[in-house]
């Protein structure tokens, strides 16, 4: 290009651009003004649409934007939108713990409003505060009872809710009148929200309970599963957990009283539900479920017999035996034979196992714990053991204390799961504390080892000493349990006496106590190297606890190493004044055991100190007397001087025990004086008895070791764990509140007992009431009213009894059936014609009066309508004769016609004769219509019995 065109082309280019400009520009003003209202309509809902997105429910539950003031106004303002936002705020602010209680008046004004949404909302807040607001709730109830009438059955259910939370005796009567017009509400929701309500009714006056009680059994009928549930739950708060004080019960106030045979009947009446309520426990809710166990295992307690040989019938929750998990008893009596019903239950219970409810399937596991056979019981530790697996960390606590009486009741179904109980570090306090006591119920010879091991490691959790504490026990508790682990495990205490941790070193120290108590008369115990470890950590223990458990250790095993104690008490005198009480006591104890010690062995007593061995050898503590001698007097001075400080103690315990300790501290050094080895004290004088004291105090055992052959090392397992229990024996009830709390609340109710036998199972069958027969008026319109009125149901419903059928045989038969030739042949022949058969012609109109007769020979003629018509209701009285008149008029008028359109040769009498004939046939026939419809020309006075049903 030159280099004039080169300069002109970005010119023309510029302009040729803004004029393609200009013609878009115009072009979309046009476009704009053609479609501005398409547009503006689109941009709104785009508004609309974009605010629905972008706001958030959480702007209700902004506490600082909530302003009472500003509710009100929204309450009081006229738009509905308004109102449903100020609404959405109060619960916002009630789910949050906030006091809305105020805005209860200004609430209740809106009730008479007709939007839906916005009554919902207000009844959720009239039945959270309708209770503490009775006067306000009473304005409204007239608007509470005429939205017991709306269409929506949620309005109808929270305005009897509301209805029932208002708890005024006054009103009770109108509560009852809508909880009996909602037990038969058509709507399913409506009825179980009547069940629910009833347990209102009742707290408020329980003279209502057999009016409720039969509103419940005729709901435990219902066809709804849901409202089914509703009722069991409501009858088992009323009927067995709070039933109603009878004369007989105030007579016996004094405990005379048995409440199972309260209990037995209230459930007497449920013989008839049993069945159903053992089918449809497994479709109901969670709650329901739960309920309808409690209920079905008291039902099977007192009408069923104990599937179990050995059968007990005392109550388990009152620490006897339910025998639903003993054994037999070995050459017992033969089992009793099941019942079909409870077997029936004990298989919906095995379902609910798998539930994915936790509280359903702790239900039902301690459901088969009490009612099935003691070989079943094992099925409930799988699901048990998933539930804990599944459970959140706030629900594992009451998941393992229900377990815990099963793991001491029955170690061995949970025994190969142990490791489930292993204690995790983010565990709760409570519930390490359960796994730990878990483990020391499920450790044996098998598993000790890995047991131990486990404990080990969670001691070097230092940075909780409560868990730490509680593990150094456990060590204890397996040492004590298991023979076999208990040197090594007095070893590993021992070594944590040098910890840095004061808890753990305290704790060994107690640990140490117990284990000493065991391996004591033991000739290799080891406590001669122990004790001077004990000694040596004296100083720097500083827990009142731990240092007087190691006081009383020495003083009590002072003959392992006897030349320890004399210093030991030497330098606890010196600090005696600032020692805690307890260590107070201990010493005080110490300082008499260690002079009488001393005193005896250099008196020439050496019986009491002396030990037998392994092979019946007498064993020497290893100090001469001469040396006791030699030290007795310091000794003497030592212990009077501590006796004398704790004299003057501030606690009036310490000065009680010094000033007793005293006296007998005299005595026995009178009875030494005045009497010999060889010539004991005859006499029963005060200074032998505290000679005798003396002796006790060092004999190294304490009565619970002297009386109890358990504790011997020869003892086996058995016999130091005591008799085993083979049923579940324990306080409460497994899985209940009371079992949780420790305590029991005013609504626990104890399990009754076994029956001694079964009850037929023929009282729990349904009976099926057989009412008579009633005619109603006919409900279907039906093109054969026409002349005789049959109906489509009464055809469908009654069998057939035509006789004259045709037999078919072959298809040849049903080909002539279908013909109508042979049906117009066969009816000629019927007429008496003789002539050859006329060739196939046209059909013959067929009259109204043809249509009838063919309807009385049992052909169905038109197509019915099933079902009910409210216009033929509303006009059935009015139009019946005028239908009839107009009907057989109709008929008259085309007979002449049907008469003319026969053959020639048929004289007119035999036509009439025929159709008499025909008539009297059709009134012979089983099909005979109701009187109004039968053919006649003059009215009848008699009402027809149609006419009498209308």
């Amino acid at each position: 290009l030159s280099s004039n065109g080169s300069a002109q082309a970005p010119k023309a280019a510029a302009a040729a651009h803004s004029r393609h400009k200009r013609r878009i520009g115009s072009g979309t003003a046009k476009m704009a003004t053609v479609n501005a209202p398409f547009v503006e309509k689109a941009s709104s809902s785009m508004k609309d649409l974009w605010s629905a997105f972008s706001s958030s429910e959480a702007r209700y539950f902004d506490e600082e934007r909530f302003s009472e003031a500003e509710i009100r106004k929204s309450l009081t303002d006229s738009l509905t939108d308004r109102k449903i936002d100020a609404m959405k705020r109060i619960l916002a602010a009630v789910s949050v713990g906030r006091d809305a209680s105020a805005l209860f008046p200004d609430v209740v004004k809106n009730i008479s409003f007709q939007s839906l949404e916005l009554k919902k909302l207000i009844y959720i807040y009239l039945v959270q505060y309708a209770e503490n607001n009775r006067d306000s709730a009473l304005l409204s109830i007239n608007s509470f009872q005429k939205d017991l009438s709306d269409r929506s059955a949620l309005v109808r259910a929270s305005a009897l809710r509301a209805m029932a939370s208002i708890n005024v005796i006054e009103v009770i009567q109108l509560v009852m009148v809508a909880v009996k017009a909602a037990s038969s509400d058509m709507s399913a929701y409506v009825r179980k929200t009547a069940a629910q309500c009833m347990t209102k009714v009742y707290a408020v006056d329980p003279d209502q309970f057999f009016e409720l009680r039969g509103l419940l059994l005729r709901l435990l009928k219902d066809h709804e599963v849901q409202v089914v549930g509703s009722a069991i739950m409501a009858y088992r708060q009323i009927c067995i957990v709070q039933p109603p004080r009878t004369p007989v019960d105030a007579a016996a106030d004094g405990g005379l009283a048995d409440p199972d045979e309260s209990v037995r009947s209230q459930l007497e009446l449920l013989h008839p539900h049993f069945r159903r309520l053992c089918r449809d426990i497994l479709t109901m809710d969670t709650w329901a479920q739960q309920s309808g166990i409690d209920v079905l295992v008291r039902y099977c307690r007192l009408f069923f017999a104990s599937s179990n040989s050995s059968s007990s019938t005392d109550d388990p929750a009152r620490g006897d035996a339910a025998d639903s998990g003993g054994p037999s008893a070995e050459g017992g009596a033969e089992a009793k034979a099941v019942s079909q019903d409870l077997t029936s239950f004990l298989q919906a219970l095995k379902r609910l196992l798998n539930s994915s409810s936790k509280g359903v399937t702790l239900a039902a596991a301690a459901a088969i714990c009490y009612v099935a056979p003691s070989e079943e019981v094992s099925l409930v530790t799988l699901p048990l053991l998933r539930c804990l697996r599944q459970a959140p960390a706030e629900s594992v606590h009451a998941i393992l204390v229900a377990l815990m009486p099963i793991v001491e009741t029955k170690p061995a179904l949970l025994r190969s799961s142990i490791r489930e109980f292993f204690v995790l570090s983010f565990d709760f306090a409570s519930v390490k504390e359960l796994k730990l006591r878990i483990l020391e119920n499920l450790v044996d010879e098998t598993n000790v080892q890995m047991v131990l091991r486990e404990l080990q490691a969670y001691i070097c959790w230092q940075s909780s000493p409560e868990f730490v504490t509680l593990a150094v026990q456990s060590i204890a508790h397996v040492a004590l349990k298991i023979s076999s682990v208990t040197d090594s495990c007095l070893r590993g205490l021992v070594k944590m006496l040098d910890s840095k941790c004061e808890a753990l070193a305290c704790e060994a120290v107690v640990a140490l106590r117990a284990l000493l108590q065991r391996r004591q008369q033991n000739t290799d115990s080891g406590l001669g190297t122990v004790l001077p470890h004990l000694v040596r950590y004296l100083e720097d223990l500083a827990a009142p606890t731990a240092r007087a458990s190691v006081v009383w250790i020495i003083g009590q095993y002072q003959s392992e190493a006897p030349k320890l104690a004399p210093d030991v008490i030497r330098k606890l005198a010196q600090t005696f004044a600032t020692e805690r009480q307890e260590v107070k006591q201990q010493i005080l104890g110490l300082s008499l055991k260690v002079w009488a010690f001393h005193a005896l062995n250099a008196w020439g007593e050496t019986s009491i100190w002396q030990q037998q061995g392994g092979n019946g050898a007498v064993v020497e503590p290893g100090l001469p007397r001469e040396e006791s001698a030699q030290i007795l007097a310091r000794l003497d001075a030592v212990a009077d001087h501590i006796m004398v400080m704790a004299s003057y103690d501030t606690a009036w315990d310490v000065r009680d025990t010094a000033r007793a300790l005293q006296q007998v501290k005299k005595a026995g050094k009178a009875a030494m004086s005045t009497h010999t080895v060889t010539s004991p004290p005859q006499s029963c004088s005060f200074e032998d008895l505290g000679l005798c004291s003396c002796r006790a105090n060092i004999s190294g055992k304490s009565g619970a070791e002297a009386g109890e052959a358990a504790n011997a090392p020869g003892a086996s397992e058995a016999d130091r764990e005591g008799v085993k229990r083979d049923a579940f024996e324990f306080t409460w009830s497994l899985g209940s509140l009371a079992q949780a709390l420790d305590f029991p609340l005013e609504t626990y109710r104890p399990l009754p007992a076994w029956s001694k036998e079964n009850t037929p199972d023929e009282i729990r069958t349904v009976k099926v009431e057989t009412s008579p027969a009633i005619m109603t008026a006919p409900k279907s319109i039906s093109s054969s009213n026409v002349g005789n009125i049959q109906h489509m149901e009464t055809r469908t419903q009654n069998p057939s009894n035509i006789s004259n059928l045709p037999v078919v045989s072959t298809l040849e038969d049903l080909n002539l059936f279908y013909d109508e030739t042979t049906t117009t042949g066969s009816a000629a022949k019927a007429s008496g014609s003789t002539g050859p058969r006329a060739e196939p012609s046209a059909p013959e109109p067929v009259t109204l009066e043809q249509m009838r007769i063919a309807s009385n020979s049992g052909v169905p003629v038109g197509t019915a309508v099933l079902g009910e018509d409210s216009e033929s209701d509303e006009e059935e009285d009015e139009q019946d004769d005028e239908d009839d008149d107009d009907a057989w008029k109709y008929c008259l008028q085309a007979a002449p016609k049907s008469e003319q359109s026969k053959p020639d040769d048929t004289p007119p009498a035999d036509s009439a004769a025929e159709t008499q004939g025909e008539n009297q046939q059709a009134a012979e026939s089983p099909f005979q219509p109701p009187p109004r419809a039968e053919a006649s020309a003059e009215p009848s006075l008699e009402p027809s019995a149609d006419d009498a049903a209308s």
